[in-house]
């Protein structure tokens, strides 16, 4: 019975690594062809679009993971079937719950395995790649570094530490020269709000620099008299997808404590939290299927069935994240309907089989 676990074991594993395998291309293949229309602007060229496809790879393998999971389970029990092996493990003994389980411990492997490189690795992957595009569409303009954003406007440099959306910017930084590159003055502003098509800062403080002397004012709050393209500010603005758990939990607390919006950030950590559960329900609710026809269906149905559940359940996650934003419904409840909803239709179609 155990070399019967490690052989169904062996058989999801290799399949599903197919699975990566293949999907990874497609991805490389679709995000490609999506960047060609942005090669050309500022220095973004052929070889920064591979890049920035590349370095995003690992974020689509962990969003996509309970899909792929789902179809290497699918099409790993599959070929048992399709070779009458899993009629002959029944046979002997071997129950649909034995063979379940075994297939259930393959996700498992898998799940700590990818979990571990999506908030260790994706996030820092994805991150670097947008940084890496929007330096290069803006020539240098903006770049993003361990000190923050800096962003170079005319005579002036600005360092921003947070962005906290393209319209509002907190501890701002700004170096004012002339054009013989003398430093004429400085400010530090604790938080810069774009509204009515200019900049709003408040609790500033301008230092201005003239005859060897250095004279400070208080700016309780004012017009910012620089023209700054908000769309600069993408080079610094994170998105859900490039945090790891902790920074999305931490970044969310923030955005509450200062009032701002932060469902998506708030839909995509509970997401991640029962990204494992959603992974082990795909599995499940794909099994009926396989015991119920080993023997009439086809693999190329198997597969499709596999990929239209995958697919009706991203549409289900996508569905639920963006009715949570419009409506501020409970972003915990709107991550886990679409996996408690797959859960009791899979549960109500295992039932039917004889364990």
């Amino acid at each position: 019975m155990m070399m019967l676990n490690r052989y169904i074991i062996k058989t999801v594993l290799l399949t599903t690594a197919v699975v990566i395998l293949v999907m990874m291309a497609l991805f490389f293949i679709i995000n490609f062809l999506d960047e060609l229309r942005d090669i050309g602007t500022g220095d973004y060229g052929f070889s920064s679009a591979v890049i920035h496809v590349l370095l995003g790879l690992p974020n689509n393998l962990y969003q996509f993971f309970p899909m792929i999971a789902l179809l290497g389970g699918v099409i790993g029990l599959g070929i048992l079937a399709s070779h009458q092996e899993l009629v002959v493990m029944r046979a002997a003994g071997f129950s649909v719950l034995r063979i379940a389980t075994a297939n259930l411990t393959a996700a498992l492997v898998l799940i700590v395995i990818v979990t571990l490189a999506g908030e260790w690795i994706a996030p820092k992957a994805h991150q670097m790649a947008e940084n890496q595009k929007q330096s290069a569409e803006n020539g240098g303009q903006a770049i993003q570094t361990a000190a923050g954003i800096w962003i170079h406007e005319g005579n002036n440099f600005l360092n921003i530490n947070q962005v906290m959306g393209l319209h509002h910017l907190k501890g701002v930084t700004r170096y004012e020269f002339d054009s013989q590159h003398h430093l004429l003055a400085t400010y530090y502003v604790k938080s810069l709000d774009f509204e009515s098509q200019q900049w709003l800062m408040r609790d500033a403080v301008k230092t201005t620099i003239a005859n060897n002397q250095a004279h400070s004012e208080e700016i309780t709050q004012g017009l910012w008299d620089l023209a700054l393209n908000p769309q600069l500010l993408n080079v610094g603005l994170v998105e859900p997808a490039a945090m790891s758990l902790f920074q999305l939990n931490a970044y969310s607390r923030h955005l509450v404590e200062n009032k701002l919006q932060a469902t998506d950030f708030q839909f995509e950590f509970w997401k991640r939290i029962f990204q494992p559960l959603s992974t082990l329900v795909m599995i499940l609710l794909a099994l009926p299927f396989v015991f119920r026809s080993s023997r009439a269906v086809t693999m190329g149905w198997r597969v499709l069935l596999g990929i239209s559940i995958g697919f009706i359940f991203y549409i289900l996650n996508a569905f639920a994240g963006q009715f949570s934003v419009v409506f501020q419904f409970s972003p915990l409840f709107a991550a886990l309907f679409p996996t408690l909803l797959c859960a009791i239709v899979g549960v109500s179609l295992a039932l039917r089989l004889r364990l």
